[in-house]
């Protein structure tokens, strides 16, 4: 083969590497997901755990939000990220456990985002359809007042 066959390959090669340069994210139930599909949906990326009481009560809202926003002609895609970083069997039970309805991640995405370890939890990053960190909200939020949050 000559140079400019190896240098087509080489090129070839490189504008791949090229296209897949975004991260995707693991999801609890084996699939993987990239920001980028999300684009045009409001993302809400909540960061929880089992033996936060206030996350316990803030799951009902989260998983009642994506309807909410569909029925105000918003769309929503809320996610979770696991404080403790749980993974496999021990993650899908405290789903279960938890009455989790929404994907959990299992790739804590905040260094996509550039925003700090939760310090407060729950700790809820509102991420506009663009994909551009809207807020950093730390406590317990309502489905209401996320929906507010992304312009409804």
């Amino acid at each position: 083969m000559g140079r400019i066959g190896v240098l087509s390959i080489l090129l070839a090669c490189l504008s791949l590497v090229g296209c897949s340069s975004e991260p995707s994210f693991r999801v609890a139930d084996g699939s993987s997901i990239r920001f980028s599909d999300l684009h045009g949906e409001w993302v809400v990326l909540n960061y929880w755990a089992e033996w936060c009481a206030p996350c316990r009560e803030e799951i009902p809202e989260l998983n009642e939000l994506r309807q909410q926003g569909s029925q105000r002609g918003v769309e929503i895609r809320v996610l979770g990220v696991n404080y403790d970083g749980l993974e496999g069997a021990d993650l899908n039970a405290v789903m279960q456990r938890m009455e989790i309805e929404f994907p959990v991640l299992v790739d804590d995405p905040r260094e996509n985002f550039r925003i700090g370890r939760a310090e407060v939890l729950p700790m809820t990053v509102v991420i506009d359809p663009k994909g551009t960190v809207q807020a950093v909200l730390a406590g317990p939020q309502t489905a209401e007042s996320l929906l507010a949050r992304a312009g409804s």
